[in-house]
Order: structure tokens, then C-alpha cells, then sequence
């Protein structure tokens, strides 16, 4: 199911005021992270397989086609899943009891984020919602 919770994440994309659970949160992180992460380290081995990196400095009249597939695919990637990333914070945010502008406002210091997203969500309803625990029972 680990690929389920991605996939719920993404098709609540624009849902900014409801809840999620620990797994949905840190599936969907990983996901978007490996996805990207991959990409990019595609990109870089097309990038050193083509002979472009010399002496530590890039050739761009040496870069292949497929390196620019692999880098363009990595920022498209990026690009598409900015949206669903920031709701997913902001309904894990209102999950633990907080407000989602700690998810907007903590954007140059992630780490709080991560580590506020470690902590069980409130067990009852709260003001964004019942708990997305239950709803699954």
C-alpha cells in the first residue's frame, strides 16, 4: 500500500484544511524524493558518461540527449509535485494539532517540519477535522 498513500497524497493536492496520518506524510516524502533524487543522479551519470565532466567543470557542448531528458524530467518532477507537497505538510501540520502556516513559514528550515511530522496526530477530532486514523477503521 505504500504506493497508495503517494497516490492519495496526490489526488488531495488542493486539500489544504483536512488531516493526514504519519504514513501518508512520509510516503509521499519519500517517493517525491527518490523520483527526483533518481532523476537527477541519471542526469549526472549522463553527464559523466558522456565526458562532459572534465577537471571538475561541466562541457555543455558535451551534455547528450539523455542527459537533458533525465535533467528536465528531475525539474518537471520537481515542479509537478510542489503543490501536493505543501498540502500534505500543511494536513500533517493539522493533524498534530498545529496550524499549516508552520509547513509555509518553516520552508527555510524544514527540519522543524520533519521533526514535528515524527509526532503522533491527535488521537480525537480537532479543529481541522476527526482523526484520519478512525476514518480508516
Amino acid at each position: 500500500m505504500t504506493i497508495g498513500w503517494f497516490m492519495k497524497a496526490l489526488t488531495q493536492f488542493a486539500d489544504f484544511h483536512s488531516r493526514a496520518r504519519r504514513r501518508e506524510f512520509w510516503w509521499f516524502m519519500f517517493i517525491e524524493w527518490f523520483v527526483i533524487w533518481f532523476l537527477v543522479a541519471m542526469s549526472a551519470a549522463m553527464a559523466a558518461s558522456s565526458g562532459a565532466i572534465a577537471d571538475g567543470e561541466i562541457e555543455t557542448g558535451s551534455l547528450t540527449v539523455s542527459f537533458w531528458i533525465f535533467y528536465f524530467a528531475a525539474m518537471v518532477a520537481a515542479l509537478a509535485l510542489i503543490v501536493p507537497h505543501f498540502a500534505v505538510s500543511v494536513r500533517r501540520m493539522h493533524d498534530t494539532g498545529r496550524s499549516g502556516a508552520w509547513a509555509i513559514f518553516l520552508l527555510f528550515i524544514p527540519i522543524v517540519v520533519l521533526i514535528i511530522a515524527l509526532f503522533d496526530g491527535d488521537a480525537q477530532p480537532n479543529k481541522y477535522g476527526p482523526d484520519p486514523k478512525e476514518l480508516e477503521r
